[in-house]
């Protein structure tokens, strides 16, 4: 009892709902992450030893490429039963808030883990429903002030492991294990604070003062211009010689030109959704970062949104015109990522993406025959779809939909349609992004189909050599002699005015619905 005191100690069981518990005597090896939205969201990681869950609180959650840094925070040790918690801590409780069970699994430490544990590394493989392979918890030394021991989590180097340049998932598989719900799901009407962690500070809190220098900072912007400074579109931009890309001599300017040129071509595809950023303020070859939340001196033409989230509201980025595409340049942006769903129904999407990721040895022609497959597939429910290349090595099939399904409804939906590929065809396709299991097969990645999930727009560069350009094309171009990454900003203004008919023309007049899914048969609906 005295190894769950602490726990005891903080919590009114008559007005929680989680598990008052007791140790165990077992010998156990389970674990679990807990998604926490509490003052703010985080990830309880929990392992089980001696008869309780050892825990940490991991701000930023688990991360699967090798070696990045995730402060975990020791904390009480949790009851057993609370592995299979998930529900709402009420306010004013302690850690009020929502949980949801993100993962669980079991896990084998290396040598002793008491022994580890007690000298602070722990080295141990998880066999999780999402996290696998090896990982590192290591103590930091304790600092002064310092109530609760810090640790580092890591994962260690191997199959399981991703770069940086993979998907993060925790963005890619946000729902429950337990009961495929979101935190919005769990707790569909609780007003949560942590939003206003994740949101910049708010313009109306802002003293006068600040406000009266920021006025005077923008009236003075064209005087302070530097000589080499130009505009397009109205857009200043500072640097317009720096090169982007190297390996084509790029500069800043050329691409701020050449989205001008296509403008009309890419806004359709871009404006009024929430945007995903790639950041490569020094060019392709440098440091890259993820951006999705404002910055710093941001362009008024990048517009900040405000949208409800799993625990309340966050912020979004979005731009509307062709200026907004200019700013994004001027910030080093070289990749834009859009949501499946607009502004105006954040909750239904009208588009999915079935995303052909080629493993190691699988040539281009498979790639081909892969798109087509699902294409094919997708026909035999009445679905039509298109088809884009994506830059990279891989393809995207579309399927443009008004939006009635929701997220739960276009995820499961496009899980089916993965997993049965996979499952008849398990030589040539996969559900599991592990670099191991991919190889010589074809990833087909429906987790792009989530609610804060993006898939790169159509006309966007890729932060590639070759400045590369997602392309949307006719399902009658695509074929083997096709490059995959072979439309680049050097040479699409060629190909898109020699085209007679956009080749996604039709998209906005495509009127299809998700198939109503039945335990053993799927029919097609249209309005």
């Amino acid at each position: 009892m005295a190894k769950l005191a602490a726990y005891r100690a903080k919590r009114d069981f008559t007005k929680t709902s989680e598990p008052a518990g007791k140790a165990s005597r077992r010998q156990g090896a389970s674990f679990v992450v807990q998604k926490h939205d509490a003052s703010r969201l985080h990830y309880d990681f929990r392992l089980e030893l001696d008869g309780v869950l050892k825990s940490w609180a991991v701000a930023k959650g688990p991360s699967l490429v090798k070696g990045e840094k995730r402060l975990a925070v020791e904390v009480e040790d949790h009851p057993l039963e609370y592995g299979g918690f998930e529900g709402t801590i009420p306010e004013g409780q302690y850690g009020g808030g929502t949980v949801l069970l993100w993962d669980r699994g079991t896990w084998e430490p290396e040598g002793d883990p008491q022994e580890a544990y007690e000298k602070g590394r722990l080295t141990f493989r998880l066999d999780g429903e999402k996290l696998k392979g090896a990982w590192h918890l290591v103590r930091m030394a304790k600092r002064p002030r310092e109530r609760q021991p810090s640790w580092l989590l890591l994962k260690a180097d191997d199959a399981h492991a991703r770069t940086e340049d993979d998907p993060d998932i925790l963005e890619q598989a946000p729902l429950s294990v337990k009961t495929g719900r979101s935190l919005e799901e769990i707790a569909p009407q609780r007003a949560v604070k942590s939003a206003t962690n994740k949101s910049a500070p708010k313009r109306k809190s802002a003293p006068k003062k600040a406000a009266s220098a920021k006025t005077s900072k923008r009236a003075s912007s064209a005087q302070a211009a530097k000589a080499g400074d130009i505009e397009v579109a109205g857009v200043r931009l500072t640097h317009p010689d720096r090169v982007l890309w190297e390996d084509q001599g790029l500069t800043k300017q050329e691409l701020a030109e050449f989205y001008l040129d296509i403008g009309g071509w890419l806004l359709p595809h871009l404006a009024n959704r929430p945007l995903t950023l790639i950041r490569c303020p020094g060019g392709a070859e440098k440091k890259c970062f993820v951006q999705r939340h404002s910055w710093a001196g941001m362009s008024d033409f990048i517009h900040r949104v405000t949208i409800p989230d799993n625990s309340g509201t966050q912020e979004a980025l979005t731009v509307t015109d062709i200026q907004g595409v200019i700013a994004l340049v001027q910030s080093g942006v070289l990749e834009m990522h859009v949501w499946g769903a607009t502004l105006a129904d954040l909750e239904r999407p009208d588009r999915l993406i079935f995303d052909l990721d080629p493993g190691e040895g699988v040539d281009w022609p498979r790639v081909v025959e892969g798109a087509l497959a699902v294409r094919k597939r997708l026909k035999a429910l009445g679905l039509e779809t298109l088809v884009k290349t994506t830059g990279g090595k891989g393809l995207h099939v579309v399927v443009p939909l008004k939006p009635k399904a929701p997220w739960k409804e276009a995820l499961d939906f496009s899980r089916g349609i993965a997993e049965a590929m996979a499952a008849d065809e398990p030589d040539r396709y996969t559900t599991t992004s592990v670099k191991q299991e991919r190889e010589g097969r074809i990833f087909i990645d429906y987790l792009r189909n989530n609610r804060e999930a993006s898939a790169v727009a159509p006309y966007s560069t890729r932060s590639r050599p070759g400045a590369p350009v997602a392309t949307p094309i006719a399902w009658e171009e695509l074929s083997s002699d096709l490059r995959p990454n072979g439309f680049t900003v050097a040479n699409l203004g060629k190909r898109l005015l020699a085209l007679k008919r956009d080749p996604w023309a039709d998209i906005g007049k495509i009127d299809q619905v998700l198939p109503e899914q039945k335990s053993s048969k799927r029919t097609s609906r249209r309005k």
